[in-house]
């Protein structure tokens, strides 16, 4: 293919890219993706994306995201998400300038961070393609929207917190849903947004393995047809150049999470044992400052205009 007329970077507009490979596609996605697409890699700003630009209908997406997107997780991992929650609840209030009123989950999944919202006294919105709300975050005092959030048309300057989770990386658009986001939120409010590294060392161990069992064709690094369906890929260089191009300062960032990713399962079960093998490659990750995870708070530049 001609990389330079049509592998232009969403981000940094550079057209120097690596292939990393074919992505691997679902049983799911075998009747419906009918492209040849590349996984690549920007040299310019490190993002992660599919050539040529997937697009899909949202009635498709909500096809695979419905089956079987959500697993069941050990009690233990619950805990450990709840109390992850309120820590990350507890950081966004501290940033925030001003007392939170109106809260806004992107992407709000089974809705336990609207539950936290609710407890808080906060008034709530979730947003999402479709809804997998669990009974206890399906009810009146959530406002749900089953939507795109540039199809909601939320008024400026009106959410003091929005949250986005593990959603930046399945959207094609980033920069257009990150202008929106921007627009919606009040000055001196925050946005807090997660998204896996895909700079880790697991996902360079994943693509050795890749290579010796022969699969040296096809992409250690993002799944847009196969569970968990992410089109596009950050690095810290990358979410850092597109939140500063968006208009937003960085309040807070880390590299974190891995170490104790086998205890999302039963013990003994096939994702436990192969999660637990890998537990080496984690720890190692650490004062590599390679781990799994990115997150990050920010809020509107002092420089920014409506």
């Amino acid at each position: 293919m001609n990389r330079s007329a049509v592998c232009t970077c969403p981000i940094c507009k550079g057209n120097d890219v690596i292939l990393m490979g074919k992505p691997q596609i679902s049983p799911q996605g075998v009747d419906i993706i009918n492209k040849e697409y590349q996984v690549v890699k920007c040299k310019t700003c490190n993002f992660y994306y599919v050539y040529p630009q997937i697009s899909l209908s949202a009635e498709v997406w909500e096809k695979l995201y419905a089956v079987e997107y959500f697993s069941n997780k050990t009690s233990w991992w619950i805990r450990k998400r709840d109390k992850d929650l309120k820590q990350r609840f507890d950081w966004l209030q501290k940033y925030c300038r001003h007392n939170i009123q109106n809260f806004l989950d992107v992407g709000c999944g089974e809705g336990y961070t609207l539950l936290e919202a609710l407890k808080r006294g906060w008034k709530t919105y979730g947003i999402d393609i479709s809804d997998n709300r669990v009974a206890e975050a399906n009810n009146e005092h959530v406002i749900f929207h089953k939507s795109d959030i540039s199809q909601t048309n939320f008024p400026t300057d009106f959410f003091d917190c929005i949250y986005m989770d593990s959603v930046l990386e399945h959207l094609t658009d980033p920069c257009r849903h990150l202008l929106e986001i921007k627009r919606i939120l009040r000055k001196g409010g925050v946005l807090y947004i997660g998204v896996p590294n895909e700079d880790c060392l697991f996902n360079e161990v994943k693509r050795l393995l890749f290579i010796l069992m022969g699969k040296h064709n096809f992409s250690a690094y993002l799944y847009p047809f196969k569970r968990p369906y992410h089109i596009i890929g950050f690095t810290k260089d990358s979410l850092l150049k597109i939140l500063q191009k968006s208009g937003f300062d960085i309040l807070r960032f880390r590299n974190f999470s891995g170490e104790y990713e086998y205890r999302k399962f039963k013990f003994f079960t096939k994702p436990f044992l192969v999660n637990f093998f890998l537990l080496p490659v984690h720890l190692v990750a650490i004062p590599l400052k390679k781990r799994i995870y990115l997150d990050t708070i920010v809020t509107k530049s002092h420089s920014s205009r409506q």
